[in-house]
């Protein structure tokens, strides 16, 4: 089963976690690596509406890689995954507050269940980071 993995740096004491299954939020910066490519789902089409009609910037919520290492590219891209956490929080603010006043956008958010309570846990995790950095990953086998 698919898993989302949040890591900060330095690690955050007390810090939040998600209250459910993230794999909502995993498929959404999934197809949001795929956007550029003309996909249609309407996870794509919420990352392309934030980016063209609302104008945010998703890269820091789409700066993820796969904690799978199997050579040193994927530990060199796993590495370069790490962001100042400042950057993903406002990218997500930035994204809930489109998808609030944008009933089109909503919709599509409401397509995966528990996707806008994942975001709002995701910036909480990114704000509890401050200063620091922080890291999306990912597992295709949660093993």
């Amino acid at each position: 089963m698919p898993a989302l993995f949040v890591e900060t740096d330095p690690a955050a004491a007390a810090a939040p976690r998600f209250s459910t299954d993230p794999r909502p939020l995993l498929a959404l910066i999934s197809f949001g690596i795929a956007e550029p490519f003309g996909t249609q789902h309407p996870l794509t089409e919420l990352i392309r509406g934030l980016k063209q009609t609302h104008r945010v910037d998703v890269a820091p919520l789409l700066t993820f890689y796969d904690r799978d290492v199997e050579d040193a590219e994927d530990a060199a891209k796993l590495d370069a995954a790490w962001q100042p956490a400042a950057d993903l929080r406002d990218c997500v603010a930035a994204a809930r507050a489109a998808i609030a006043d944008d009933g089109a956008l909503a919709a599509l958010a409401g397509s995966e269940p528990d996707l806008l309570a994942l975001l709002a846990e995701l910036e909480a995790m990114a704000a509890h980071a401050g200063a620091g950095r922080i890291r999306l990953s990912f597992r295709l086998d949660d093993e």
